[in-house]
């Protein structure tokens, strides 16, 4: 688990890498914040941005975090949110509905509802499991660095990989498509 008393001083101080260790920890977490708050409404370039976005903010921003009023982890999360929210305002103001173009390949459209169920699946596995999922499937994580960046002990997250794929495989066992 991360001492985030420890990681907010460096911060602070400007210490060197501080930045990348805040990276390399929250991304996955932010990742899952913003696909529950916008899910598939913005491109993959915009939730990119509003990351960077967010580790911009926690570098300027450093010296006014309080941990006694909250987390870290919470702090970048209620960053992401207010970006995500401001961007999803955005482009709710210039869509138009000429502007939105129907896929003409029912294959396409299958695999898109397919993967979108599934990802919506893996965000209804709760907390810590959802990220788990993300940290080891999309990003590619080692169970010892997830069990360092969450807390969890290594056979928990093992256990909570397990359980997880069971469910899901049985979620996706029960629509048409499988």
């Amino acid at each position: 688990m991360v001492d985030e008393r420890k990681l907010l001083f460096q911060l602070q101080k400007r210490a060197k890498n501080s930045i990348d260790v805040a990276i390399d920890i929250y991304t996955p977490y932010l990742s899952t914040v913003l696909y529950n708050i916008a899910g598939n409404s913005l491109p993959k370039e915009d939730i990119e941005e509003i990351v960077s976005d967010v580790f911009i903010a926690l570098w300027n921003n450093a010296g006014n975090i309080d941990l006694d009023k909250g987390t870290l982890r919470s702090y970048i999360a209620t960053c992401a949110r207010n970006f995500a929210l401001k961007r999803l305002n955005k482009v709710k103001e210039f869509a138009e509905l000429d502007d939105i173009e129907l896929a003409d390949s029912r294959d396409f459209a299958e695999d898109s509802i397919k993967s979108d169920f599934v990802w919506k699946s893996v965000m209804e596995l709760g907390e810590p499991d959802n990220e788990i999922f993300v940290r080891y499937y999309k990003f590619g994580e080692k169970i010892k660095e997830i069990s360092n960046a969450t807390g969890l002990n290594v056979s928990t997250i093992k256990s909570k990989l397990s359980r997880g794929k069971r469910k899901l495989r049985i979620l996706l066992n029960a629509e048409e498509w499988l």
